[in-house]
C-alpha cells in the first residue's frame, strides 16, 4: 500500500518503506515483499500512464501541438517510447514518475509499459529489500541519522 501511494506522491519514500519492511521479515519472506512493492508501485504508475493517455484529447489546441512536436521529435530520431523507458523503472534517473506521465502521453503500448515498468521495480526493490534484510538495524539507523519519515520510523 505504502509503495502504491508512493508512487503518485513522491513525498512518501518507497525505498524507505522497502528498507524498513524488509528488516522487519524473515529471509523467506524479502521476494514476496519486493513482488508485493512493485505491483503497489506499478498499480499508480499505471493510472499516471492511463491519464496521461487519456488526458491529450482534452487538452487545448497549443498543447496539443507541442505535445505531436514532441512525439514526432521522439520518432524522427528512430527512436521508440517503449525502448525509452525500459532501463527507467530500475534506476532513479530519470523520475519513473515522468517518464509514465510522457511514455503515456507519447503512445507507448500498455503491454510494454508494464512488462518494463513491472521488471524495473521488481529488480530495484528487490535489491532494495535485500539490502534492508540482510543489514536491517543499520539500515533502518541510517535513515533515522538522516531524518527520513520520522513518523514511519518512529523515532
Amino acid at each position: 500500500m505504502g509503495t502504491a501511494i508512493s508512487g503518485v506522491l513522491p513525498i512518501v519514500n518507497a525505498e524507505a518503506l522497502m528498507l524498513v519492511a524488509s528488516a522487519a521479515v524473515p529471509q523467506f519472506a524479502v521476494p514476496l515483499v519486493a513482488l508485493a512493492s512493485a505491483a503497489g508501485q506499478m498499480s499508480s504508475k499505471t493510472s499516471l500512464f492511463a491519464l496521461a493517455r487519456w488526458a491529450p484529447t482534452r487538452l487545448p489546441h497549443r498543447a496539443r501541438s507541442v505535445l505531436a512536436r514532441a512525439s514526432g521529435r521522439v520518432e524522427a530520431r528512430g527512436e521508440r517510447s517503449d525502448l525509452w523507458s525500459s532501463p527507467v523503472p530500475s534506476r532513479a534517473v530519470p523520475p519513473f514518475y515522468g517518464v509514465s506521465l510522457a511514455t503515456g502521453a507519447l503512445g507507448m503500448r500498455l503491454r510494454s509499459f508494464l512488462l518494463s515498468g513491472f521488471g524495473g521495480r521488481l529488480v530495484r526493490f528487490g535489491a532494495i529489500a535485500w539490502a534492508g534484510n540482510r543489514f536491517g538495524d543499520a539500515a533502518v539507523e541510517v535513515l533515522r541519522d538522516r531524518g527520513v519519515t520520522v513518523l514511519l520510523l518512529g523515532g
